[in-house]
């Protein structure tokens, strides 16, 4: 008997940018499947949000051990599916692992029930407890394929709710080992889900029964998001695009400065979201920071120059974004210092990493998140010059400050108009899991890792109990209305006057 016909129509099959060769498939979720499987998961949250942490704690650490030993199938299926070199994918193994750890040791500490102050209702407790919100829906991108969707599931089910995830349709064989690897590690069936398709399946898990989206990925989508959400005022982590600042001053160490600049504006080849996108340099030293930065530029190599330094743009529609933001600055009076080509192979797209100076904030450049590997590079009088043109973004995700002066470093970071700052170092916040990585603006709402991280996963419950009798009876706050405007003069006088 003859096989019936394969529909591929419905399987994703990524394909290697250097190679060009298919890497693996994917069923693809079509959007009317979607509700069905949020109600797994709903299924499965029942019993894993009943568990207490200490419950769920010996599954977390099987997970991460899993993970830890998968490393090297990890970084093998990041680099197939991205072009990244193994050392890259393998740093978003280790960058979620620190995730894992932090989750576990500290997730019974920080959801532990919070005392409020009795003060002036001293016959009444008060507290706050953090349960599990349900089941969370992640969509995440292509550029850190396996540490984004890692990094939202671990929040997610470290605070007891259950996850159904949707990895990018070009990486998707990255997201779904976040599944396989939660499956293998032994959690209980439907904790974690992997669904796989375009934006419509995303588009179907937002509007599904989830109980909070969470969105890596461009402000646009999350602005589609949001609005959706708003129908159902369904919570939301939007962590979207950056345009970030290096503010480099004139009493920084100039030749770390400048390679700092190289190393995060083309790390990854320039596609993250925290990387160094624009640079303010104080006149100074600024003619030695673009000797420094240039020299340290042109030491770079791309993939199809058999180095690994910088590997291919990973989604071919961001390869033309790139080389248009880069016309129009040229075009406007920029001048390309190193770099500057692109090259297409039969398979893939790479850019040169690129140094620009001349560069003003007419030019797409300086204003649009360009997400490739090229550092604009500005002149500026001094500090206050900096802080003004740093913060004139609608984007407000990550920047850094660049200082000997520890003290003038904060105060300037204190004043920068993002989610988060380094002092003499960049994108380190992007993978240090103890505090909150998040943007105001059009970088997006709420956030990353942190205490706030993981707070995000559940309901604020607050509640009180009265000790012997209800204050709101002692206070005279009961109908009918037994006490007069003396009274509540003389409580008023008594609770809050002594206070000067």
């Amino acid at each position: 008997m003859t096989a019936p016909p394969v529909d591929t129509s419905r399987w994703l099959t990524p394909t290697s940018p250097l190679t060009g060769e298919t890497v693996g498939t994917v069923p693809v979720t079509e959007p009317d499947d979607v509700a069905a499987v949020v109600e797994r998961s709903r299924e499965a949250f029942a019993g894993w949000g009943a568990m207490s942490h200490q419950e769920r704690k010996p599954y977390l650490r099987a997970f991460a051990k899993h993970v830890r030993r998968s490393m090297d199938r990890i970084a093998a299926v990041v680099t197939a599916e991205t072009g990244k070199d193994p050392g890259g994918s393998r740093i978003e193994v280790v960058s979620g692992l620190a995730a894992i750890d932090f989750y576990t040791r500290s997730a019974e500490k920080i959801l532990r029930p919070k005392k409020g102050t009795s003060w002036p209702f001293v016959i009444t407790k008060g507290w706050t407890e953090y349960p599990p919100i349900g089941v969370a829906g992640v969509i995440t991108p292509w550029n850190y394929p396996f540490y984004l969707p890692l990094i939202a599931t671990i929040q997610a089910i470290t605070a007891g709710c259950t996850a159904v995830l949707k990895p990018s349709e070009l990486t998707p064989l990255s997201g779904r080992l976040v599944a396989d690897l939660a499956i293998e590690a032994g959690l209980p069936a439907d904790v974690v889900q992997a669904i796989h398709g375009d934006g419509k399946t995303g588009a179907a898990l937002v509007a599904a029964d989830t109980d909070i989206i969470t969105f890596i990925g461009s402000p646009q989508v999350g602005k589609l998001i949001a609005a959706e959400a708003a129908k159902t005022l369904k919570p939301l982590v939007l962590e979207l695009g950056g345009n970030d600042a290096q503010i480099v001053l004139e009493d920084a160490n100039v030749r770390v400065a400048a390679k700092a600049a190289v190393n995060f504006g083309v790390f990854n080849a320039g596609q993250t979201c925290t990387g160094i996108e624009r640079v303010y340099v104080v006149d100074e030293v600024y003619d030695e920071f673009v000797k420094q930065a240039t020299k340290a530029m042109k030491r770079l190599t791309v993939a199809t120059r058999d180095g690994t330094d910088i590997g291919p743009i990973i989604s071919p529609p961001q390869a033309e974004i790139i080389r248009e933001h880069l016309a129009d600055a040229v075009a406007k009076g920029a001048q390309v210092l190193a770099g500057g080509t692109q090259t297409r192979t039969e398979h893939a797209v790479y850019f040169d990493p690129t140094l620009v100076d001349n560069v003003d904030h007419s030019m797409t450049l300086m204003r649009d998140e360009t997400f490739g590997p090229i550092v604009p590079v500005m002149r500026v009088a001094d500090e206050a010059e900096a802080l003004e043109l740093a913060n004139d973004s609608n984007y407000g995700l990550h920047g850094s400050v660049w200082t000997k002066d520890r003290a003038r470093g904060h105060r300037v970071a204190a004043r920068m108009k993002t989610g988060s700052v380094a002092i003499n170092d960049h994108m380190i916040n992007f993978a240090f899991p103890s505090i909150k990585l998040g943007g105001i603006g059009d970088s997006g709402l709420s956030g990353q890792l942190g205490e706030e991280g993981i707070k995000a996963y559940t309901i604020h419950r607050s509640i009180t109990s009265a000790r012997f009798a209800p204050t709101t009876r002692l206070m005279g706050a009961w109908l009918p209305r037994r006490v007069g405007n003396r009274w509540w003069k003389n409580l008023a006088r008594v609770l809050f006057g002594w206070r000067r």
